[in-house]
């Protein structure tokens, strides 16, 4: 168990004034504060709104120390969290630590780029010995699962279970919707980075293509454009004939043709 002799945790937590009021950046402070290993917090302040991944980025050449993690302003790690991620990075020898409960590396890929781990930042522990990538900064959105994919692979990843609360409200960038192009746009780039710097994730990119045009389609749906609803849920049929898909595709055929 870490003790006395525990390594310095450096922690980067990127901060927006527009985005986080000032009262959740303290309270998740004080949750980096109340951890069982030394902890050096590292506030990376984006007033000119660049984006988390310039902030990470930043926050990766401030930090001296081997080890470190990221928070982020809204959200609160639980007790002893640190602690249980460098037990199991020394029983490991892997790279990187997030949420989660084991896996193997191919189930880790495929569920990280198909969206059923999206929300893994706050929970990331870094061995910067082992890992060299950095963030993505010309992706506005996946710039950390791309990231999470490049380290994990890299570096090998451990997982552990229940290691932060997140918390949604008005503010935060996440509650902010692209339009539908933009959404798209970003995804096909998101994805193109993927294929070409994680082979492991080869087998999974179409299914990404199928899933990000699938679910623009939905939103066309829903705000009543049906023509582009069913662009695309045609280009993802042609991907792959997925069944949900083409049942949203006859949703939005009836909806037009049987208003």
């Amino acid at each position: 168990m870490p003790g006395d002799d525990s390594p310095t945790v450096s922690v980067v937590i990127p901060y927006g004034p527009k985005f986080t009021p000032e009262s959740m950046l303290a309270e998740a402070r004080e949750t980096v504060a109340a951890q069982s290993v030394p902890t050096e917090c590292l506030v990376v302040e984006d007033t000119d709104h660049r984006g988390p991944a310039w902030a990470r980025n930043r926050g990766l050449e401030r930090a001296d120390t081997r080890y470190v993690a990221f928070l982020d302003a809204d959200d609160l790690w639980e007790p002893e969290k640190l602690t249980r991620q460098l037990d199991r990075m020394a029983e490991t020898g892997a790279g990187i630590c997030v949420e989660g409960e084991p896996m193997s590396m191919d189930d880790f890929v495929y569920r990280v780029l198909l969206g059923d781990m999206a929300a893994l930042t706050p929970s990331i522990l870094l061995d910067t010995e082992q890992v060299s990538t950095t963030f993505e900064e010309g992706l506005t959105r996946g710039e950390d699962l791309l990231f999470i994919l490049e380290a994990a692979t890299e570096a090998g990843v451990c997982l552990c279970p229940d290691l932060y609360t997140r918390r949604s409200h008005d503010r935060s960038v996440t509650a902010t919707e692209l339009p539908v192009t933009d959404y798209v746009a970003v995804d096909k780039r998101f994805a193109y980075l993927v294929s070409q710097r994680v082979p492991e994730a080869q087998p999974y990119v179409e299914p990404y293509y199928v899933q990000s045009f699938t679910q623009a389609g939905v939103s066309c749906h829903e705000a009543g454009a049906y023509d582009r609803a069913i662009d695309y849920y045609v280009r993802a049929l042609r991907l792959s004939p997925h069944p949900f898909t083409a049942a949203y595709l006859c949703r939005s055929l009836v909806a037009k043709y049987l208003p």
